[in-house]
Order: structure tokens, then sequence, then C-alpha cells
């Protein structure tokens, strides 16, 4: 085989296989940071909350009552 076909596609390859990397440790982070944010959002729900995740398309969320409001709320 022709040295410089091989070094094409080792070259072609190596550039694939990074690429690859990168998308999927991109990913990976995104993911992480959705569900830490997902996991700040439901520690600060009132009791009696109720919550539906719909994976990637987002989270539905039904709030509870606050017992005992600053607002005279009871």
């Amino acid at each position: 085989m022709d040295p410089g076909i091989t070094l094409l596609a080792t070259t072609a390859g190596t550039l694939v296989i990074s690429v690859t990397a990168a998308w999927f440790k991109a990913r990976v982070q995104v993911r992480r940071e959705r569900e830490l944010s997902r996991r700040q959002h439901l520690r600060a729900l009132p009791a009696g909350s109720r919550i539906v995740d719909l994976g990637e398309r987002g989270m539905l969320i039904e709030v509870g009552e606050r017992k005992g409001s600053a607002h005279g709320h009871r």
C-alpha cells in the first residue's frame, strides 16, 4: 500500500476518533449539569410537590402548598 494513503487514512481515523470523543465528553458534561440543576431545584420544593421526569424533554412539577408561610396562607 502507498505510504501516503496509509498516512492519510491514519490521520483521518485519528481525526474521527478525536471528534467523536470530544462530542461524547461534551454530551456527558451537559447531562451531569442538567442532573445537578434538577437536584438543586427539587431540594427547594415544598412538601407535597409532585414531579414527572420527562427525560430529555424536561420535567413537569406541581408545587405543593407551604404550610405556615410568611404570606399568611395556611
